[in-house]
């Protein structure tokens, strides 16, 4: 009997056909470092996964031996997708992931090198934030003062940065900054005591891993042959070294990035990495991309001259085959409610002739310049979306769940606990649970010890210990549920007797808020049956939870309102650039700091998010706590060329009644 064929050999021509010379020298090249310099809309993702495709499809590589780093779930899902279709059943063995999704399977098979078990928790933002909370009640500090988000945000610059407690200490300069090592300090020491760690965490413990134990860091050099990490310019220093440990022996790496869009400074993403990539791999081959397949040519000579007055950059000038196209439409707004009211004429006079509502989008530098554009597009009866809301995994009754698992596998998770533990309400208060917390620190106990020992403690009503025995029967009851059966069985019994759902639906203001409650109660499960493992469920659940993603695909129906920082990597035929004014964009904070170079590199991003139609705005007053504040227009204004711009007129005066009819007619069409 003949043997059955074999799968097709891959073709690597079909990934190069069609790709311009500098994308394919890219896609083409051997082995050692190599730095894929690649503007805005230049096709980088396609470049990267054509690398991919071209290194399998020329046996230069196994597939299993691949490790592609994204920044976002979103990206990553796409690069999949897109391998998928080039490679096949191959593309499973690939790793693509983001830094997180990647750092928590290298961490736990050998968590505990680094004082964790296998089964450590992954904490939400909000639950560390409750930590430090916690902490400076215990300690003494006045978080009025000393606020727990900005020590929170200080504390994860340190961890990526790798800075520990001890030399944060060290360097803290200011009463703040002193107060913030002391929450630090005891942050870390807490942490560990329940088992768990925060996002930052999982970049330090790999970090620890790579460069303390060489058997570990031997292992995962062998076992990837070839690293690619895409939007190299937002790395941080831990991010660095895990990269740079990663492929010490082979160098076999390949980095996309653009300097010019490192934007994320606050997240402590050094430029520096992609600047300085040439400094730690002398021998690496540098390939720019330049041309651009989004824009018009107006819009990228305004980005370029823009961008062209920063100092720390790499030579690079966008161009297109695309032609000039249309001028770049700039206002002088009056002030902002004067803004709102023209840019609603503008988009509906748009949709008027023809353009989706959902192919506009309204870019701003801050969240709150953003409400009275939606007011009055709300007020006109122009549907509208702004990115933001909350993600599936931070809704209250999913968080609530996902604890009891969390609860289930890390009995000692005391962020877990305190939430669910009177959810739905079982005689457990606050001060009940202090008594639980008080025990356990006194007597040097995880929590499991404390709740097992709870009739030991003083002063605990006999309500409150009856109630905490339900409580740790059910948790008892979820763990062996998913054992057997996997997380949806273990949620199953959080629900089984009705109560958590009744409670919830009770405190809902309306029918449309149980409605909606009753659909993440059904969503949850439904995601949590597609998991075999508590596991497997929670590490989705934890790194989904990470603000890293736009939000959805989009709705064509709507005009999309958001933050420069959230549109970086989307694209729109027609943008709007709102609040182009000094003190707000560049922010005031930043013109206060000194060098304004990365404020100029988010004027840039902005710009570069429009495909055919840009318009950019400022206001000469705009409401700021209540009171109009006189501005000047942004000196980013003062960048593009005059001869790109096309300077709106005042909008027709309110009594012009040929106006008035016609921007009537106008907004009963998008009311059909």
């Amino acid at each position: 009997m003949p043997t059955p064929p074999g799968p097709r050999p891959l073709d690597p021509s079909r990934f190069t056909a069609g790709l311009n010379p500098a994308q394919r020298r890219a896609v083409e090249h051997g082995d050692g470092p190599l730095l894929v310099v690649a503007g805005a809309g230049s096709g980088k993702t396609r470049v990267l996964t054509n690398r991919i495709g071209y290194l399998v499809a020329t046996g230069r590589v196994d597939p299993s031996r691949v490790l592609a780093i994204t920044f976002t779930n979103k990206a990553a899902r796409e690069m999949q997708e897109r391998l998928r279709a080039a490679l096949g059943r191959l593309a499973g063995d690939l790793w693509v992931s983001t830094f997180h999704s990647a750092c928590v399977r290298m961490l736990r098979p050998y968590a505990e090198r680094v004082g964790l078990t296998r089964n450590f928790s992954i904490l939400p933002e909000d639950d560390c934030k409750r930590l430090l909370r916690d902490i400076a009640d215990d300690v003494d500090i006045d978080v009025t003062q000393v606020p727990v988000g900005g020590a929170k945000a200080a504390i994860s610059a340190a961890k990526n940065r790798l800075v520990d407690p001890r030399r944060f200490r060290l360097e803290a300069a200011t009463a703040r900054s002193d107060a913030h090592a002391r929450l630090y300090a005891e942050y870390v020491t807490r942490l560990r005591a329940a088992d768990a760690v925060d996002f930052d965490d999982l970049l330090v413990h790999v970090v620890t891993l790579l460069t303390e134990h060489d058997d570990v860091a031997e292992h995962y050099r062998s076992r990837f042959a070839h690293v690619l990490v895409d939007e190299y310019q937002d790395t941080n220093r831990a991010q660095c070294v895990i990269v740079d440990q990663l492929v010490a022996e082979h160098r076999n790496l390949c980095c996309v990035g653009d300097g010019d869009q490192s934007i994320y400074g606050f997240r402590a993403a050094d430029v520096g990495n992609i600047l300085g990539f040439q400094r730690t791999y002398p021998d690496a081959t540098t390939v720019t991309l330049e041309q651009n397949y989004r824009s018009t040519g107006t819009i990228l000579e305004a980005a370029n001259a823009v961008i062209a007055r920063n100092e720390a950059r790499a030579a690079k000038t966008l161009w297109t085959e695309a032609g000039g196209g249309a001028p770049i439409a700039l206002r002088e707004a009056d002030d902002d409610a004067d803004e709102a009211s023209w840019l609603a004429d503008e988009v509906a006079s748009l949709v008027a002739r023809g353009t989706r509502p959902g192919d506009v989008a309204v870019l701003c530098r801050a969240k709150a310049l953003a409400r009275p554009v939606e007011a009055e597009l709300v007020r006109r009866g122009i549907a509208c979306r702004t990115v933001g809301g909350t993600p599936f995994f931070e809704r209250r009754e999913v968080k609530d769940l996902v604890s009891y698992l969390r609860l289930a596998i890390n009995p000692d998770d005391e962020l877990a606990f305190r939430r669910c533990v009177n959810t739905p309400r079982r005689s457990v208060g606050d001060g009940s649970v202090k008594k639980v917390r008080a025990f356990a620190r006194a007597y040097d106990l995880p929590l499991s010890q404390a709740l097992a020992r709870r009739s030991e403690i003083e002063d605990l009503p006999q309500l409150a210990s009856t109630g905490l025995g339900t409580f740790c029967d059910l948790v008892r009851r979820v763990a062996e549920a998913s054992e057997r059966a996997g997380p949806a069985a273990g949620l199953d019994e959080v629900l089984a007797d009705g109560e958590y759902v009744r409670q919830l639906l009770a405190r809902a203001v309306d029918d449309e808020e149980r409605q909606y409650r009753r659909e993440s109660l059904d969503q949850l499960r439904a995601v949590a049956a597609e998991h075999a493992t508590i596991e497997s469920f929670l590490d989705l659940a934890s790194l989904a939870s990470l603000a890293d993603d736009a939000g959805d695909e989009g709705d064509p129906g709507r005009v999309v309102l958001m933050t420069v920082h959230a549109a970086k990597g989307l694209e729109f035929p027609v943008v709007f650039v709102v609040g182009l004014e000094e003190g707000v964009f560049p922010d005031r904070r930043c013109l206060e700091a000194g060098p304004l170079e990365e404020e100029r590199r988010l004027a840039y991003v902005a710009i570069t998010r429009a495909q055919r139609r840009l318009y950019l705005s400022h206001a000469r007053r705009r409401r700021v706590l209540g009171q109009l504040v006189e501005h000047e227009r942004s000196r980013f204004l003062d960048d593009v060329p005059v001869e790109l711009l096309d300077v709106l007129d005042e909008p027709l005066a309110p009594g012009d009644p040929a106006g008035a009819a016609h921007l009537a007619a106008i907004r009963a069409s998008l009311r059909c």
